[in-house]
């Protein structure tokens, strides 16, 4: 970053992800991964649904939160503060056996695969949920995105990351 830039205090950047419903009261916690492809609706299903007893992990909040009201191109100088915020939430998350939310694509079975056993390794449920919509309306979903709607499909990679690093760091 440079001068102009504001500094972040990282700490409380991560905070602002937490909220005290997202505890599981020794329960099993739930990692819910939304996945599908670009417009079909995943944040607008994550926001209807898990909204309350989740901890969102999602690169473009993220990003957006440090953004400050500016518009950016994603991830750009704020790659740095928001790849320290992710991990930050992510390693949280787990060590405090939090539920979580994220989404991704989806569209390797490779990664996705191993990022659920992984998951299913320190003991969490996982919802791992496809959503579809017509291809048409994706379509215009897609193309009609405001300029602060980042797609899943840029944030995938920074998804997979931030859980595998905090899982096995």
């Amino acid at each position: 970053m440079n001068d102009q830039d504001p500094k972040y205090d990282i700490q409380a950047e991560i905070d602002l992800f937490f909220h005290d419903d997202s505890i599981t009261n020794n329960e099993q916690p739930c990692a819910v991964i939304l996945s599908g492809g670009t417009g079909t609706s995943k944040t607008r299903l994550r926001r209807e649904k898990y909204s309350k007893g989740y901890v969102v992990l999602d690169a473009p909040e993220i990003f957006l939160s440090l953004c400050r009201g500016r518009y950016l191109d994603f991830p750009g100088p704020l790659e740095e503060p928001m790849e320290l915020i992710g991990f930050g939430v992510a390693r949280r998350i787990f060590r405090e056996r939090r539920n979580i939310v994220t989404e991704i694509i989806g569209i390797k079975y490779e990664p996705v695969t191993e990022l659920i056993d992984t998951i299913k390794a320190v003991n969490y449920d996982v919802d791992f949920i496809h959503v579809t919509c017509d291809i048409n309306v994706a379509w215009e979903q897609n193309i009609n995105r405001s300029r602060n709607n980042i797609s899943a499909y840029y944030a995938e990679p920074y998804h997979f990351r931030w859980i595998l690093a905090a899982i096995h760091p």
